[in-house]
């Protein structure tokens, strides 16, 4: 056992700063993936937001009032009913044989 000491001590010593540095880079990592995360997260509750936003813009859009005045605004006005032609249904033309041979 005393020939195997000074060898021992050393190779202790060797494994103690591999065991240190492992250490310190694992804490490194993570405190970089918990950056990404905050910013991970603040994204979300940017787009969150945004989405919200949308979502209530386009309620007000869908609004019979709003869609009217866009429409006024765009010089668009109500279809009499006097003026709308319905046009009948009607079967749909035979394709000639020589139409399809060119």
């Amino acid at each position: 056992m005393t020939r195997l000491a000074p060898l021992l001590a050393p190779l202790l010593a060797l494994l103690l700063v591999a065991c240190a540095l492992a250490l310190v880079t694992s804490q490194y990592l993570s405190r970089e993936l918990f950056a990404e995360l905050e910013v991970a997260q603040l994204e979300a509750k940017s787009l969150d937001s945004e989405g919200s936003r949308l979502m209530s813009d386009l309620g007000h859009a869908s609004q019979p009032a709003t869609v009217e005045a866009v429409a006024r605004r765009l010089g668009m006005r109500v279809v009499n009913p006097a003026q709308i032609v319905i046009l009948p249904v009607s079967a749909p033309a035979p394709i000639l044989a020589g139409a399809r041979q060119r």
